[in-house]
């Protein structure tokens, strides 16, 4: 440490004592911006309880998925409930029933040796 001010210090010095240039609001405003993305950053390895960055960033990844996939499985549910419960011809009913469902493997064995 050199012992002087940094960049945001100075900067809030100045916006205090109410003379901050409009290129220094500027300045002062990425700044502030930085700080907050670091600050969230921060909070988000500790609410993942880790160090690491890449790590929190994978673990928003999987929970995103998850939280997608379960709104997918809902929706997919209420369809369902929907078709079943619904005035909709058997045929209409069948063919969203099988357009719900998943493909099944056309061979079990190539399922089995992967």
């Amino acid at each position: 440490m050199t012992g002087q001010p940094d960049e945001l210090d100075h900067l809030l010095d100045r916006m205090l004592r109410g003379v901050l240039l409009p290129e220094e609001c500027e300045q002062l405003a990425a700044l502030v911006r930085e700080r907050e993305e670091r600050l969230a950053d921060y909070e988000n390895r500790i609410n993942w309880h880790t160090t690491c960055a890449s790590c929190a960033r994978i673990l928003d990844s999987a929970y995103a998925e998850t939280v997608r996939a379960e709104t997918a499985e809902a929706a997919v549910a209420r369809v369902r409930q929907t078709v079943d419960a619904g005035p909709v011809g058997a045929c209409c009913a069948h063919l969203i029933h099988a357009a719900l469902n998943p493909p099944t493997p056309a061979h079990s064995e190539g399922a089995a040796g992967m």
